[in-house]
């Protein structure tokens, strides 16, 4: 005895993968596309909440700091020895001459040594030995002077100098100045230099200008401490694209990877743009796409000369793994589904080419036939004759 294989109905098989597999497939790769694009979108918003977040604790640690520098002005050691030194006559010609010598030996003349004891140098020095952030602090007059420092200073004169200019702003009660971070060669440091008015004593016009050199270790550390899974990091950028500060060693004056993008985005953001969000996709050099989140610092309305940005970015790949994981799990449930499709197939073809069934004639009791005059009888009657 021979097994039957069943034949497979063509036509039912062709129904069900043309029409149940190719829309599986179709609604699969649909919602994945969407759910990449929404997830993208969704962490583009976190990395820029992220970059304000770190864009404002930058802000309120330059604040925090001018306002230390502010409140160090004021105190009366401090307002005296500027007022005491501007007092004295300007000469310029001597003020050359004691320039170029302090320029020529690295330290201040031994007749002038006092400028690093007197009352004043002695408070300052002691600042800078209690608190590190604080690395070089130097007082001068009005005109421009030294006449108190915490240490040694290269020279004499400061009124050339771009923070004593931007400090004295128009001679008559002066404004706050802040550098950009920079290397210090004095202190040795990658610093901010702070710069505040002095006033006279029991007045408000100017006496002096006091600069603090800040180690800016301590706010750099606010943007080098962001760490989004194994790839995510922040960058101090300048508008320009330069790069302020990165947690990566980086080259002086080296630019941020996408400066382009950058750009565009910031000057869609200046531009006031309800629909330019401050994140956008870039690919690194090395072919790999990132997510950049953007956020402004507020510094740069009161300080032109800071038009710092935080940016904030993760790789792509790493953003996207959970629904690429997704994706291999719905993989797998294609197949299975294909291969349910298959039996249901088969099962239908089987179905619809079973033969038909074959019906013995004789087996089934036929009705009497009757002629013309005829009635039928009884059974019973029938059965008796």
């Amino acid at each position: 005895m021979t097994a039957h294989v069943p034949r497979i109905n063509r036509r039912v098989l062709t129904v069900f993968l043309l029409v149940g597999l190719p829309i599986l497939v179709l609604g699969v790769g649909i919602v994945l596309a969407i759910g990449q694009v929404r997830l993208r979108d969704t962490f583009g918003q976190h990395l820029e909440q992220v970059a304000q977040q770190t864009a404002a604790a930058v802000d309120a640690y330059v604040y925090r700091r001018i306002l230390d520098v502010s409140l160090l002005a004021r105190t009366p050691e401090v307002r005296r020895e500027a007022a005491a030194g501007s007092a004295r006559p300007l000469q310029m010609a001597v003020v050359e001459q004691l320039d170029r010598a302090w320029r020529e030996a690295g330290a201040p003349p031994p007749e002038h040594e006092a400028l690093l004891t007197n009352a004043a140098a002695s408070y300052l020095a002691d600042i800078t030995a209690h608190d590190l952030v604080y690395r070089e602090i130097l007082l001068t007059d009005r005109y421009g002077r030294l006449v108190a420092a915490s240490e040694p200073t290269t020279d004499y004169y400061q009124a050339d100098e771009d923070w004593w200019k931007a400090a004295y702003d128009d001679g008559r009660r002066g404004r706050v100045s802040v550098t950009d971070v920079r290397w210090d060669e004095s202190a040795r440091v990658f610093a901010i230099e702070i710069a505040v008015p002095v006033q006279e004593p029991g007045g408000e016009g100017l006496a002096g200008i006091l600069k603090v050199v800040s180690d800016s270790r301590e706010m750099l550390a606010i943007v080098g401490g962001v760490q989004l899974g194994a790839t995510g990091e922040a960058m101090l950028l300048r508008d320009n694209g330069s790069i302020v500060f990165s947690r990566q060693p980086v080259e002086p004056n080296a630019h941020f990877f996408a400066t382009e993008s950058f750009r565009e985005r910031v000057g869609l953001m200046r531009a006031g743009d309800p629909d330019a969000g401050a994140y956008f996709r870039a690919t690194t050099r090395g072919e790999s796409a990132r997510l950049v989140g953007v956020a402004a610092s507020q510094l740069v309305r009161s300080f032109p000369n800071l038009p710092w940005y935080v940016a904030v970015t993760q790789a792509e790949e790493e953003l996207l793994a959970p629904v690429r994981a997704l994706g291999w799990y719905l993989l797998v449930a294609l197949a299975l589904t294909a291969i349910a499709v298959l039996v249901f197939a088969l099962w239908f073809s089987v179905r619809l080419a079973a033969p038909p069934v074959d019906v013995d004639m004789h087996l089934v009791e036929h009705a009497p036939v009757l002629h013309v005059g005829e009635t039928e009888e009884p059974a019973v009657g029938r059965q008796g004759v």
